[in-house]
């Protein structure tokens, strides 16, 4: 088949690892966090400082225990995702501070966002799971915040869990809160019910919040998505292939971690590393660097045997224009087609991570269904193939009132929700409306018919008495 994205040959591969291999073994990587630092001492690495150094062969012994593919366990059992091989997650956007309105308004995100958020989640035939603080609501107390957003999680939604990444305290708290929801720690350590994404900092280093993340995270059982996002010509080397070695040093470096914390711990490695327009020293997420990398990372991930992250409805634009549909499109549809296996960040998100918006929610969520539609492989059966109704129609005549049109014709085609269809006179005549008008009633509709997955009323009750200890807590979540 040909494939237009470049193809990684065997020797390239080979020199892309050989590079990673010197960069780790060389130049090693920075954890600043003293349990990580004994950890490795303890398993025979090389430590100076906080600085650790990695051999090819405790490289490969930790990708050895590593697996290729795992499942994420939801509240609902029918829910649950498995992430690797041939199959592929959605995930929401997740992080934002600010909520971009329909009229165009930039604001700070309030608690009502976080809850009309994770309830387009739960309603969403493409989105597979649910995130803990897609809005980050500033004036929450910062000893609860993470407890709050993971709590309403648990409520509003029963699909699989994406963690907060914020620290090792907040990694606590999630293992402490599932283990409220699944009945026991046990139960939480049995197999994951969650996906954390883990974010160096490039290059090369794993501060306190994620190398405490990843030792606790393993510790208890869950998956952890060991995400780089290097800038090429700020945080990483201005080539994208110098900078595709800083990303994939840095993921090895925390699936090595995670493996001797916990053999078998699940691992998804990639990232969102992207060009810089350093006309403005700003990352560029909706650019044709961030698809060059996402391309290398998902053949560099097969390569070693591990799930990759990629891609989302990534933008750089403010608003829901045609930037934002173009650059959200892009990013999401050629990724997944590439062979992302995790994908977060893919409704929502505006301004490069900055600010989160309803409606380009639902249009990415039918951005996401039309990419799905599309990598259905066509059958080739006697059935589909039609050959009886080819026959009986002949040259010339149409196929509309056919039969088999009828039994297909909700079935075989993706039919929009939000996408303008109709003819130019029809438009005018229904005043001319413009798909963000659509996503806007949409996203009312959907507000309106959500219905609250159920939940012992006893766990709701031990979640908030939860969240009271953490307001109590005098020791601030990392």
């Amino acid at each position: 088949m040909l494939n237009r994205f470049q193809t990684l040959d065997n020797a390239g591969k080979e020199k892309l690892h050989a590079a990673c291999m010197e960069v780790l073994g060389s130049t090693g990587v920075i954890f600043e966090d003293d349990e990580a630092l004994e950890i490795f001492k303890a398993n025979d690495f090389k430590v100076e400082g906080n600085k650790v150094f990695f051999r090819e062969e405790q490289v490969k012994k930790a990708l050895e225990t590593t697996p290729s593919e795992f499942i994420i366990r939801a509240r609902d059992p029918e829910k649950s995702v498995r992430i690797g091989g041939d199959h592929f997650a959605l995930s929401p956007g997740w992080g934002a501070p600010f909520v971009m309105d329909a009229d165009g308004t930039r604001r700070s995100a309030t608690m009502d966002d976080v809850e009309n958020f994770l309830k387009l989640v739960q309603g969403s035939k493409y989105i597979d799971m649910t995130a803990s603080g897609m809005v980050a609501p500033p004036d929450l107390d910062p000893k609860s915040a993470s407890a709050e957003l993971l709590a309403s999680t648990f409520i509003y939604s029963d699909k699989p869990l994406t963690g907060n990444p914020s620290g090792r305290q907040n990694s606590v708290e999630l293992l402490e809160m599932a283990s409220i929801v699944w009945g026991s720690r046990e139960e939480v350590i049995k197999s994951p019910v969650s996906i954390t994404s883990i974010n160096p900092t490039s290059p090369l280093i794993y501060g306190p919040e994620a190398a405490g993340s990843v030792i606790e995270l393993a510790r208890g059982g869950q998956a952890l998505l060991i995400s780089s996002m290097v800038m090429a010509g700020l945080s990483g080397p201005i080539t994208l292939a110098g900078t595709a070695v800083i990303e994939m040093a840095e993921s090895l470096a925390g699936i090595v971690l995670a493996q001797l914390v916990r053999p078998g711990t699940p691992c998804v490695c990639g990232g969102t590393s992207c060009g810089a327009d350093l006309r403005l020293c700003a990352a560029t997420i909706g650019s044709p660097e961030l698809l060059k990398l996402m391309n290398i990372s998902n053949q560099m991930a097969r390569y070693y045997g591990l799930p990759c992250r990629y891609g989302g409805g990534l933008t750089d634009a403010h608003c829901s224009d045609m930037q934002a549909g173009m650059e959200s499109a892009l990013t999401m549809a050629l990724s997944l087609a590439a062979g992302t296996h995790y994908m977060h960040q893919a409704c929502g998100i505006l301004g490069a991570y900055t600010a989160m918006s309803l409606e380009k929610f639902v249009m990415d969520e039918e951005l996401a269904g039309m990419v799905r539609r599309a990598l259905e492989p066509v059958e080739f059966t006697d059935e589909t193939l039609n050959m009886d109704a080819i026959t009986r129609i002949g040259a010339g005549g149409s196929f509309l009132m056919e039969p088999t049109t009828a039994m297909r014709c909700r079935t075989e085609f993706f039919l929009p929700t939000l996408a303008y269809r109709n003819n130019h006179t029809k438009w005018v005549q229904e005043g001319s409306p413009q798909m963000l008008d659509a996503a806007a009633k949409h996203v009312q509709e959907r507000l309106a018919a959500y219905t609250r997955p159920d939940m012992d009323p006893a766990i709701e009750k031990d979640l908030m008495a939860y969240i009271d200890t953490r307001r109590g807590s005098a020791t601030t979540a990392a």
